[in-house]
């Protein structure tokens, strides 16, 4: 009797075990492919302080492009910067 037990449970354990084990895993996958607001609200900020840090660093060379006439501004020998439009949330997706 306890043989027969080991033997359908051998059996049913990865009929039932594997495709569960399976399905299980891809939904936490389709899950976790989606932003949170959260995470939404994150990028937003970090957005947001790369652009405010991205103009302190334009105006501190521009400080010192006119303290030291030997100083050359970002762009004079390398690809120019790109300008982009100021960040709108409500243009967000």
């Amino acid at each position: 009797m306890f043989e027969t037990f080991i033997v359908s449970l051998a059996i049913a354990g990865p009929i039932v075990g594997l495709p569960w084990l399976i399905l299980h895993y891809v939904t936490k996958w389709k899950q976790a492919k989606t932003l949170t607001g959260e995470d939404e609200n994150l990028l937003d900020e970090l957005h947001y302080t790369a652009r405010r840090l991205e103009d302190r660093l334009m105006t501190i060379e521009r400080i010192i492009a006119a303290d030291n006439p030997e100083f050359r501004l970002r762009g004079n020998d390398t690809l120019p910067v790109r300008e982009l439009p100021d960040y709108e949330r409500a243009r967000r997706n």
